[in-house]
Formats: structure tokens, C-alpha cells, sequence
């Protein structure tokens, strides 16, 4: 999600059960879908075709892509790839490579909740920047995922932010500025922007039963970026790599919890 400059509504981070339960079910769905598109992103496939399949798929699941709702997009999954930071269009143009990074961005509305899911891998497991892709997919994971566990009740919402940063930046890679994460819930996108980075926005309470989407985006390279013609694909400045993970996750009075996370 890209910073804007808006007034930040908080009075309704804190879900009731039902809400709970169907942006629980609502993650399920979302990270099937991910696990079917990174099946089928073999080398020489064309976007658009694991798009339509994924589509069909989550409609299949009595939900639907909230990506369809998002106007002027058209597409049900964001397909990024190499130097594409977010926001890629999976059109038939699209066709995946060995070796590249690719990272798939999939939103699920479920009884009118949703959830926003992304992951990172590389096309076929090979290439000529396998290593380095490799190191910098383990790094964005692992990073995002430590940072979310140490947030429970009671902390601010910025712990989150100051570690992610920190990892990603011992680990010698950069963190993606200008793009958030976000609230999340009865709307695709709600308040707050969640920053990769300490903010003071950010210190904002945690409390059982808020869920948030929280979303990374690292490269080897430049955090700028440019925009695409098609007025949507967002690319590093200088064509470095970028990967990209997000999770849906409920604060719990234990900690916190990746929703739909089967392993």
C-alpha cells in the first residue's frame, strides 16, 4: 500500500468474533491461492493465466478476489517480478523466466471480510541470480515473520517497524519506504499505515483482536522507485531486485498470530 497523506481513523482496529472468524477464513483461502499460484508459476507461463486460475479457484471457495474491487486494476492477483516492486499486472505479456524472483500479492473477501497475503519465491528454483534471490527471500521472510512475534498487547505497534528495519539492514539489504503495510478487516485497506521502519505514527497500542496486514518489501539495491506506463507496476529506480511478503495477522492475548499460516 502506498504512504498517503490521510487523516487515520483508529476507532475500529479492535474485531469482533465474527469478524475474527471470517478474515481467519477469509486468510485460509488467500494463502491456498498462493500455494496454487506458485504451482504454477513454471518457466514460459504467462501471467494471465494463473491469474484466471486463481480466480476461479477463490470463487470456488464461496469468497472473491478483492483485488477486483480495486478500481482501474482488473486483475484478481498482483504478479511482480525481478525489478518490479509491487502493484504488477499479470497480463499475457507477463511470461514468467527461470531464475527470476517472483513475488504474487493476493487479497480474499470472505462474507464481506477480507485478508492480504504475499509471498516471494523463485521461478522454477534455478537461474543465474539463484543465490542472491535465494538469500534475499529467506532475509524478507524471515524478517517480517520475527518482527510480527514479538508483538502482543500492551507494546506499540512501532516495535514492529525498528526490527524489521534493523534485520533487513544487518542482513545488507534495504527496506522499501514508501510503501506500507495496513489496517485490515471489513475493509481491504483500513487505517493505520503500518511502516517498515520505526515511525512515530506508529505508536499506537496493541490490544487483543486487532488484525493487521502487515507487508514487506526489500531490495539489493535503491528503495526508489519509478511507475510504470501502465500506470500501476511499481520498479526499483536503478532495475535492482525486490522481493516482497505480507501476512494478515490477529493480536492475541498470547502474542501475535499469522492467519490462514499452515507451516
Amino acid at each position: 500500500m502506498k504512504v498517503e497523506n490521510i487523516q487515520e481513523d483508529l476507532s475500529l482496529l479492535v474485531k469482533d468474533e465474527k469478524t475474527i472468524e471470517n478474515v481467519t477464513r477469509a486468510s485460509y483461502i488467500a494463502n491456498e491461492a498462493l500455494d496454487l499460484a506458485q504451482s504454477l508459476s513454471l518457466s514460459g507461463t504467462r501471467s494471465s493465466y494463473i491469474d484466471k486460475q486463481v480466480e476461479k479457484f477463490i470463487k470456488s471457495q464461496s469468497a472473491y478476489p478483492a483485488n477486483l474491487e480495486v478500481e482501474g486494476f482488473g486483475y484478481s492477483l498482483c504478479i511482480s517480478k525481478s525489478s518490479e516492486i509491487a502493484h504488477g499486472k499479470p497480463t499475457s505479456k507477463k511470461i514468467l523466466v527461470s531464475g527470476d524472483p517472483v513475488c504474487i500479492d493476493v487479497g480474499v473477501k470472505y462474507n464481506n471480510c477480507y485478508s492480504d497475503v504475499a509471498r516471494s519465491f523463485i521461478v522454477d528454483g534455478i537461474g543465474f541470480h539463484d543465490k542472491l534471490v535465494s538469500r534475499m527471500t529467506s532475509v524478507c521472510k524471515v524478517a517480517l515473520e520475527e518482527s510480527i512475534k514479538i508483538l502482543k498487547p500492551g507494546m506499540f505497534l512501532s516495535a514492529y517497524g525498528k526490527k524489521v528495519d534493523a534485520i533487513v539492514k544487518e542482513m545488507g539489504f534495504n527496506t522499501v519506504k514508501f510503501l506500507t503495510g495496513h489496517g485490515i478487516g471489513l475493509k481491504y485497506h483500513e487505517p493505520p499505515h503500518i511502516y517498515n521502519f520505526y515511525h512515530p505514527h506508529n505508536n499506537i497500542e496493541l490490544k487483543e483482536n486487532m488484525i493487521f496486514a502487515f507487508e514487506l518489501m526489500i531490495t539489493n539495491g535503491s528503495d526508489r522507485y519509478k511507475r510504470d506506463i501502465d500506470g500501476w507496476t511499481l520498479h526499483t529506480a536503478d532495475g535492482s531486485l525486490a522481493v516482497h511478503f505480507e501476512h494478515t495477522v490477529l493480536i492475541t492475548s498470547d502474542g501475535a498470530k499469522m492467519l490462514g499460516v499452515t507451516n
